[in-house]
């Protein structure tokens, strides 16, 4: 009896160190409710006449309801997480003791309790009392009965819908909640006593050394305990717990799942895809590589080894292995280095760009400036031509760098308006005829259809069709065509812009949209630009409700379509 007292005291101790604890003050107030019970139940035991054993078991009645009233109470905050109302913390932990208290304190004078035909008996050497139970006993234990059932109704639903990580926990609660209720029941319907005593408080001492070794072992209501499980069992991370000869012992939840899909048995760990190369490897040589990365599913992962052992310079007795997805952050690392990448294309490119107009503009300004008297008037008109054309390109690669910018941002915005996507191709085409003359390209439009209206910003789509047919221009063969034709299909305008150039090769979509890319980006190429017309072009279709796309074939030519809606007025 007194170590057991001492366990209680241990446990008071300890929950109060635990103020966050769920159920904090009926937790121990439970456990001064058992101290009270097993303090009455040791004097009842010790002192040797009836009346006396009467009163000590008169007085055990208060902590009797106490007890089981404040541990249905700490059930209910810790296993439903809802606070108990003030008034029913009132009735439940004042107003019942009180009342039963005072009741049994009167037994003398109205006998409700324990009846006229209780009596003393002794046998072999132990003194003990049979009471003869009264209604008030009855209605008393049918309280108690009541409180114990809702008490394991709490228990047992807790357990059903817990977490996995803590559905332990719950099942150990509803187990000490029931254990005390055999007991009771043994009591009052068969008779069943310890030494000469009610088992119910000794059953209840035992519940409560139950839950004094499982907080001493640290896997009961302590928060942290569950956390950690928590952890655990709900990590996304796949975690491997491995002997020393490298069988598994454990895994949690994700990695039970992987290989479940994979239709890999607890014995088989070492054929998962991927993960089963590395615990193998660690099987083996007791360690892995800082650098080491698997591959599961499309998906790339990391090791993380935790080694397992009673203490520093202990034995080894396995591991734990945590793999750590890491596929976000590698296609994290191979978006930057491709930024990166692009950037150095971007500044090679654009440098180049710059470079070529930058030397002729410089080179005509210094030819004038300091040759002067020893130039012609026709050699100065050409060295003047050639400044303000590359003047002009230069300036073109400035708003291209500027307008890319502005399209990121969503700042730029379109001036729609009702236009005729004829008159704007017509328009696009004549400014394009002085346009590479060396090259002596011609551009051949048929006009077959008129008035094709559409819903439009007419400089910014004028824009994308010069785009596209200089495009066309610069990989078009010297004294070759560039063929446009304008058709209405669906409710779409299209405009076809076909060449009979290099083509471009498969799957280079990506490349030939892409911003400061071009399909040739070696430095031998014979077409340079800075690689964000067709970019920009994109970018603006899209913003207008359109597309652009295009069909080649190496060596035979290439043909960009953009599509365009028009209005209802052109289909009727």
């Amino acid at each position: 009896m007194a170590a057991t007292c001492g366990v209680v005291c241990l446990v008071i101790l300890w929950a109060g160190r635990h103020k966050g604890l769920p159920g904090h003050r009926w937790f121990i107030l439970t456990n001064f409710g058992m101290l009270g019970w097993l303090a009455a139940i040791a004097m009842e035991l010790s002192v040797p006449t009836q009346a006396c054993k009467v009163i000590w078991a008169e007085l055990a009645w208060p902590f009797i309801i106490l007890m089981p009233t404040a541990w249905s109470f700490f059930l209910y905050e810790y296993a439903l997480i809802r606070n108990v109302g003030r008034a029913v913390a009132v009735v439940g932990v004042v107003f019942h003791p009180l009342f039963i208290l005072v009741a049994s304190s009167t037994n003398d004078f109205h006998g409700l309790l324990y009846g006229p035909d209780t009596r003393l008996v002794v046998q072999n050497d132990i003194s003990f009392v049979i009471y003869d139970h009264g209604p008030l006993y009855f209605l008393a234990i049918t309280f108690l009965y009541t409180i114990i059932a809702i008490s394991c109704a709490i228990a047992w639903r807790a357990a059903r819908q817990a977490n996995p990580a803590v559905k332990g926990f719950f099942k150990k609660l509803f187990l000490v909640t029931a254990i005390p209720v055999a007991f009771s029941m043994s009591y009052d319907f068969f008779g069943f006593m310890i030494f000469g005593m009610d088992p119910t408080p000794l059953s209840f001492a035992f519940s409560i050394c139950m839950v004094g070794w499982m907080i001493i072992d640290n896997r009961w209501v302590d928060v942290n305990a569950i956390a950690r499980d928590l952890l655990y069992y709900n990590s996304r991370e796949l975690i491997f717990v491995l002997d020393v000869n490298g069988a598994l012992i454990e895994t949690n939840h994700s990695a039970k799942q992987l290989m479940q899909d994979q239709g890999i048995t607890h014995d088989c760990v070492f054929a998962v895809e991927g993960m089963g190369r590395a615990l193998r490897m660690l099987a083996d040589q007791q360690e892995l590589p800082d650098t080491l990365e698997v591959e599961n599913g499309g998906r790339y992962f990391v090791p993380r080894v935790y080694r397992m052992s009673l203490g520093q310079g202990q034995r080894l007795l396995g591991w734990a292995v945590s793999f750590v997805d890491i596929t976000s952050q590698k296609a994290a690392a191979e978006r930057a280095i491709a930024s990166e990448r692009l950037q150095s294309q971007f500044l090679s490119t654009v440098s180049h760009e710059l470079r070529t107009p930058l030397t002729v503009i410089n080179g005509s300004l210094q030819m004038l400036t300091h040759n002067r008297a020893n130039t012609s008037p026709e050699q100065a008109d050409r060295l003047i031509e050639l400044a303000t054309k590359n003047a002009a390109t230069l300036a073109k690669l400035v708003n291209d760098l500027l307008e890319t910018q502005r399209l990121e941002n969503s700042d730029l915005q379109l001036k729609l308006d009702k236009c005729d996507l004829d008159e704007i191709i017509l328009d696009a085409v004549d400014g394009m005829e002085t346009f590479l003359p060396e090259k002596h390209i011609k551009i051949l439009y048929k006009r077959e259809l008129r008035n094709v209206e559409i819903l439009a910003d007419c400089d910014r789509l004028r824009q994308v069709i010069v785009n596209v047919l200089s495009n066309a221009m610069k990989f078009s063969k010297p004294r070759s065509f560039v063929e446009v034709h304008l058709s209405v299909e669906a409710g779409l305008a299209l405009v076809d812009v076909r060449d009979f150039g290099l083509g471009i090769p498969p799957g280079a979509e990506d490349t030939v949209f892409g911003r400061f890319t071009q399909v040739d980006a070696t430095d031998t190429k014979a077409v340079y630009g800075s690689g964000l017309g067709m970019h920009i072009s994109k970018q603006l279709m899209v913003r207008h409700g359109g597309n652009i796309h295009y069909v080649s074939e190496l060596g035979v030519g290439t043909t960009f379509t953009i599509t365009i809606p028009v209005t209802p007025e052109t289909l009727t």
